[in-house]
């Protein structure tokens, strides 16, 4: 049944209102509260130590308000084809430290978009931090002021809505002439293509004002842009045209509240959405600081699949307990099935300890996670799962192709014999976001094809690049950096899909480190 316009208004201004009030319980902040909780930020001092054993490590002592303004050119490698030319992206968590603080998890710094532009023979660089209210807050205050996901802030002011605790970390896209920054609970934040400059949070109609829009949009062939949003126990789908132009908005309830909802994928007719058992009881804060996430007990994972022309018209899929962060693709067959893949793991150690270790440069070994691709018949209800073996994350396919059926998933790699390597300082150990290498993945056959960096190097996500005027999924360029222990620097690489066995072709090495970053996309010129 669809709602009328003023219903859905309505249940919009609800999700909104929700969306608040979920970040004001969550965190613990308003006027009783706020000096009641102890800080919970970690000493720079001892990551800084850590560090200076471990140089892997370095990327993730972040940069400053002085150092998050970055402009080079790269030294360049190898043969970079005069037919590649336009913009590649990233974005990631960057400012990790004030006043004598530091945050304890990886996902709670600052965003800092990355732009790589390919032209003229050369590798330019622009990195700029994305100036939120938040950073543009605290910046003013010289200390943190406001809760993050992982770290409980001590006497901050309350909450004045999501977008007063948008960080803008998680991925940027252009599309329609803006950089869109993004993050999970609040608005895009719109970039400049030319400079990076903030041009403020997006609003995509006056009633939608911090409406949550999450950080893995999908864009089909034709430009269309598909989102999520979630608060509680409402989710909100978006639509927008090529053009950047709101063509819908919908809201549906989700099967429980306060769940981990990540990612997304698309179809030609249909959104699919995995709703891992993950809660947040962001009300516990132990000694150190830390959020607690937790798997729900006898709780499944679940697959919500429904018709973007009304997402009232649904079907959801339980399966064996699993945390999802990423999806890789989907597309409907003939037989009335929607083939899903993404990436799962047996449980949540990643987000509670893993990212906390990180910041903190100890090591924790996590779960590993895989490839999983499922066969979901809409009429049955039955599901059919297959698993491919090795540790990976990051999926991506060839950008033609998302909502399509394809063959190819690339993926960053890891390889344990990297792991509790020798050395002088502690090893980081095995997990998602210390990868090695490239992988992609054929999802017909099983076998994979895999380019390894090296344990002195950190693969971060790497995006399929069509090759101009062809069509085929390896008629296409892996584009992705790494970040080079030896040389202390982040290297742009530049791979033949039809030959990642072989390593890059290319190479752009910048005069310096990079934070580590999650996600990004290319933009043709």
């Amino acid at each position: 049944m669809k709602h009328s316009t003023m219903q859905r208004r309505h249940l919009l201004q609800g999700l909104a209102s929700a969306g608040v009030a979920g970040l004001a319980a969550a965190t613990g902040l308003g006027p009783a509260t706020a000096q009641a909780a102890p800080a919970g930020t970690a000493r720079p001092q001892d990551f800084d130590a850590a560090a200076a054993q471990e140089p892997l490590l370095t990327p993730l002592k972040g940069v400053s308000d002085a150092t998050g303004d970055r402009d080079g050119t790269a030294l360049l490698r190898g043969r970079w084809p005069a037919e590649l030319r336009g913009r590649f992206y990233r974005n990631g968590p960057a400012l990790f430290e004030r006043a004598g603080q530091r945050y304890h998890h990886w996902f709670d710094g600052d965003g800092m978009v990355q732009q790589f532009t390919l032209a003229d023979g050369a590798v330019r660089h622009r990195g700029r931090l994305v100036r939120t209210t938040k950073l543009r807050a605290e910046q003013q205050a010289g200390r943190f002021l406001m809760p993050a996901l992982g770290t409980h802030i001590q006497g901050g002011p309350p909450i004045s809505g999501p977008d007063a605790v948008n960080t803008a970390n998680t991925n940027a896209l252009e599309h329609a002439g803006r950089v869109l920054a993004m993050w999970e609970g609040g608005s895009a934040w719109g970039l400049s293509p030319e400079d990076l400059s903030t041009r403020g949070a997006i609003t995509w109609r006056p009633d939608l004002a911090q409406m949550p829009f999450s950080a893995h949009p999908k864009v089909d062939r034709d430009g269309h842009l598909w989102n999520i949003g979630t608060a509680g126990r409402k989710l909100v789908v978006w639509h927008l045209g090529p053009q950047g132009q709101l063509l819908g908005v919908q809201l549906t309830e989700l099967p429980f509240a306060g769940g981990m909802v990540h990612d997304m994928a698309i179809t030609q007719r249909h959104i699919v959405v995995p709703l891992p058992p993950v809660t947040f009881d962001f009300m516990q804060r132990p000694a150190d600081g830390r959020r607690r996430f937790t798997m729900k007990t006898g709780e499944p994972l679940r697959v919500l699949v429904m018709e973007k022309a009304d997402i009232t018209r649904q079907r959801i899929f339980e399966l064996a307990p699993e945390m999802v962060f990423h999806v890789g693709n989907a597309y409907d067959t003939r037989d009335g099935e929607v083939v899903l893949s993404y990436i799962g793991a047996p449980d949540a150690s990643f987000l509670d300890e893993g990212a906390v270790a990180l910041l903190a440069g100890r090591r924790h070994e996590v779960s590993p996670s895989q490839t999983r691709q499922l066969r979901l018949h809409l009429a049955s209800g039955r599901v059919q799962t297959q698993a491919f073996a090795g540790e990976v994350e990051f999926p991506r396919v060839h950008p033609q192709h998302i909502g399509l059926p394809a063959r190819w998933l690339l993926t960053g790699a890891a390889w344990p014999t990297h792991a509790g390597r020798a050395g002088s300082g502690p090893s980081l150990g095995p997990s998602f976001n210390l990868l090695h290498g490239v992988q992609l993945l054929d999802t017909h056959t099983g076998r994979s094809r895999r380019y390894d960096y090296g344990a002195h190097a950190i693969a971060e996500e790497h995006v399929l690049v069509p090759k101009p005027g062809k069509t085929g999924e390896l008629d296409a360029w892996l584009l992705g950096t790494t970040f080079d222990a030896r040389r202390q620097a982040t290297v742009l690489n530049l791979l033949d899909a039809a030959h990642i066995e072989d390593g890059p072709i290319a190479q752009a090495v910048l005069p310096y480190a990079l934070p580590l970053g999650f996600h990004g996309n290319f933009t043709a010129a």
